[in-house]
């Protein structure tokens, strides 16, 4: 009996050993993401999106940016990773935080169309070149970049499959590219999508729902087209086919505004070698 306890024991401490190690890990830094995005990839590591990682970091996923940011001016995380046209957006809106002005990636944005449509990308990718030619791209993106122009809300109609209609997946929590205004949206992907469905004589359905799960319903439930500012990645195009690219983006760090760690760094690199603990 006494050796049966004492094996007992022994498996005990062995287990607890192993639980207080894990529990006990050292990070050097917590950082924010919205989960599903690039950012989150950049920080945990992806093979399939060619991101190393940062094994000191402990990521911590939310459903969007300004969750995030509330976390950090809490002192619940060190930094928040996200898209450079939210981060600059967040900072523009909520006190106490800025932006380290220095792209970490180089990405670009486009939209996700069901495989089984090709006529609707050969139509988004139309769109796309007439609205650049003509100078409507120019003038959404002033509108939303640089408060040029009146933001007018985008009804949505109720999904019905017996009806001629264009249904977009998005995330409506990445401003300035999709967001509400009341029970309407506004964005430079919502005014596109919008375009498109014009110009295809359609309805437009958009479909709210958590970024993570945007490019995968495409295809299923009547989910036509993703746009949700979609970076192009080869394990995203196993889902979707991608429109022409509308969109050169690249992920950001936003700190608190009295935050000096990053302010000597110019390039990327200083900025990883720091998130790194490389001297």
């Amino acid at each position: 009996m006494k050796k049966i306890i004492a094996i007992i024991l022994a498996i005990i401490t062995i287990v607890g050993c192993v639980f207080a190690f894990t529990a006990c890990k050292k990070y050097d830094y917590k950082v924010g993401v919205q989960s599903g995005t690039t950012g989150e990839y950049f920080v945990s590591g992806n093979e399939d999106w060619d991101f190393e990682g940062f094994d000191n970091i402990d990521c911590k996923g939310y459903q969007n940016g300004g969750l995030a940011v509330q976390d950090m001016k809490a002192g619940q995380i060190d930094f928040v990773v996200i898209d450079e046209a939210p981060a600059k957006r967040l900072a523009q809106s909520v006190d106490g935080i800025k932006v380290i002005d220095i792209k970490l990636t180089e990405e670009e944005y486009a939209f996700g169309v069901d495989k089984n449509q090709p006529t609707l990308l050969a139509s988004a990718n139309a769109v796309l070149a007439t609205i650049k030619a003509n100078g409507t791209f120019d003038a959404i993106m002033n509108k939303y970049f640089a408060g040029e122009g009146e933001i007018v809300g985008i009804e949505s109609a109720t999904y019905d499959a017996s009806k001629s209609q264009l249904v977009v997946a998005t995330n409506a929590q990445f401003a300035p590219f999709e967001y509400k205004i009341g029970d309407k949206f506004a964005g430079v992907d919502m005014e596109i999508a919008k375009l498109i469905a014009d110009t295809l004589q359609m309805e437009l359905v958009i479909m709210d729902m958590d970024f993570d799960a945007v490019v995968t319903s495409v295809g299923k439930n009547g989910v036509d087209i993703a746009m949700a500012g979609l970076t192009v990645n080869d394990e995203r195009k196993k889902s979707v086919n991608f429109s022409d690219s509308y969109y050169n983006a690249s992920q950001m760090l936003i700190v608190k505004a009295d935050d000096t760690t990053f302010d000597a760094c110019t390039t990327a690199d200083d900025v990883i070698n720091i998130l790194k603990k490389k001297a």
